[in-house]
């Protein structure tokens, strides 16, 4: 849920928006709208409606974790490089040569991210689990064009399975960028991974076919969306200090399916902690 400024534009660049499938999350977004920090984008896209809404937070998708950030303790631009287990608690060293302690730990980085910091050795059946779980990666182009591209209402392309592109939106007439023709542009899986390694300017020169643009920016998501998933909401790691892993990975993906995913290590989180 990315959020960001470019040539005094605004873009997501990463999740577009979120649907809703579940009650228990369905109470978060209808207090979330009922206090304006989300609201109905549209019913669906490609100039088609199928009745079923997609929500958006009111100045960028980042109003959502900004909102439930307020009041907490939050560490920004800070690396995590080693999580090792003292006991029955942690000790969590940073890039900065800060040492945190926890007693307890949910971790939500993609798998492969988390399992590289782990310093504990997980039983080789938990391993296996968690070595399944798999992600695509996606390029994310933001720019701002010379003209219009030409998008159907509400102002976004979903293309399924498409290749290079597979979702093209404008961030004007979604609502958040007052900048015109500022467009967020995901490239397909494949293109994503057949091109990750390429520089920049080739991967812009390949999605921007046919537009004339004022400026440009690349993102890279390496673990964009998970394609082999965990059947759980929530894991817990067998170890002697509490840990327990969630994310878009757990359960269902999406928005929703991570919002799930971190409400059940939550709960995990507590009766581990409850134990004597």
């Amino acid at each position: 849920m990315a959020t960001r400024p470019f040539e005094g534009a605004i873009f997501d660049y990463g999740a577009q928006f979120f649907t809703v499938r579940h009650e228990q999350f369905a109470s978060f977004q209808r207090a979330w709208q009922a206090r304006g920090i989300v609201r109905v984008w549209s019913h669906g896209f490609n100039g088609q409606q199928d009745g079923h809404p997609r929500y958006i937070g009111q100045s960028g998708m980042n109003t959502i974790p900004a909102h439930l950030a307020q009041g907490l303790d939050i560490r920004c631009g800070m690396k995590v490089s080693h999580v090792i287990a003292s006991g029955r608690k942690w000790t969590i060293e940073t890039d900065f040569d800060e040492i945190l302690e926890a007693d307890g730990l949910i971790i939500t980085t993609p798998v492969p991210q988390t399992l590289a910091i782990l310093e504990i050795e997980i039983p080789s059946s938990q391993l296996d689990e968690l070595q399944c779980i798999a992600y695509e990666p996606c390029l994310a182009l933001m720019a701002v064009l010379e003209e219009p591209a030409g998008l159907p209402e509400p102002g976004a392309k979903q293309i399924v399975d498409g290749e290079p592109i597979t979702w093209i939106s404008n961030n004007a007439s979604k609502g958040i960028s007052v900048v015109a023709n500022a467009i967020t542009i995901h490239a397909g899986p494949k293109f994503s991974f057949d091109h990750w390694d390429r520089n920049a300017e080739d991967v812009a020169a390949k999605l921007l076919t046919g537009y004339s643009v004022k400026a440009w920016k690349l993102h890279r998501w390496k673990y964009a969306k998970p394609i082999s998933m965990h059947p759980k909401r929530s894991f817990v790691v067998d170890s002697l200090a509490p840990l327990v892993l969630a994310g878009d990975a757990f359960g269902d993906a999406r928005i929703e399916g991570a919002a799930l995913s971190g409400l059940s290590a939550a709960e995990r989180l507590r009766e581990l902690l409850s134990r004597p």
